[in-house]
């Protein structure tokens, strides 16, 4: 995909503009607009949507671009089998790893404010939902599709029957992201954000900042799959 040029920010997608200039992620991050599962839509509609002012937003966006030039992180680039294996080692480990200790903490800040702080029972659930769901989630991509893809990459041949037969369960994960991105956005409201009250003890402090990382994760490795690796199977896109 050609980057978009830098007189115009209004026709890519905000998904296109996550592509073209990974810097922009932290700006994006910043005011909570959703460059993965509802990155289809355009920088100024996502703005207007949340209530941002979009040229605001173009000018941040315009600012970080300078680190782009030199940066690193470019896995648009990659072969579908190393953004694979990126995504398997670094996003799908980092869930696991994460689940059980929020879980934990959740457990402990509702036994201690649960009756003061009735949001947090409702966090608790919704990340139970979404534990459970990532959990299969995860499961289905490592044991079926992600191989796949692999075997369709080192045939090197965009008509294989392989291409076709993929579709359908691309769409079913893209379908469960969409959930699980309704969920996380739901904890992230009823958390105002990831901000403790002002009476929140150590560990209530620490849940939210698991919550926030495990959410700016969870953004960033819904991101990779939606973005590049299943919109490159959907348009037959063979990397050499």
């Amino acid at each position: 995909m050609s980057a978009p040029t830098n007189n115009s920010l209004e026709g890519p997608t905000v998904a296109e503009l996550a592509v073209a200039y990974p810097s922009a992620l932290s700006v994006f991050e910043k005011y909570n607009i959703d460059y993965c599962c509802g990155g289809h839509r355009s920088l100024e509609e996502a703005c207007l949507r949340i209530g941002l002012n979009p040229l605001k937003v173009k000018q941040e966006i315009e600012q970080t671009k300078g680190a782009d030039i030199s940066q690193a992180f470019r896995p648009e680039r990659w072969s579908s089998s190393l953004l694979i294996d990126f995504i398997v080692q670094n996003h799908h480990s980092f869930v696991e790893d994460a689940i059980p200790e929020i879980q934990a903490l959740l457990d402990k800040v509702c036994a201690a404010h649960g009756s003061d702080t009735l949001e947090l029972l409702s966090i608790r659930e919704d990340f139970s939902d979404l534990a459970e769901e990532l959990t299969s989630h995860m499961k289905k991509e490592e044991f079926v599709l992600f191989p796949a893809i692999k075997r369709l990459e080192s045939q090197m041949h965009a008509d294989h029957p392989l291409a076709g037969a993929i579709q359908s369960p691309i769409s079913a994960m893209e379908h469960e992201h969409d959930h699980a991105g309704d969920l996380i956005k739901r904890i992230r409201t009823l958390s105002q954000n990831y901000t403790p009250p002002d009476f929140a003890c150590p560990t209530f402090q620490i849940t939210y900042k698991k919550l926030r990382e495990f959410d700016n994760d969870l953004t960033r490795h819904i991101h990779l799959e939606n973005n590049i690796l299943f919109k490159r199977m959907k348009n037959r896109e063979i990397l050499g």
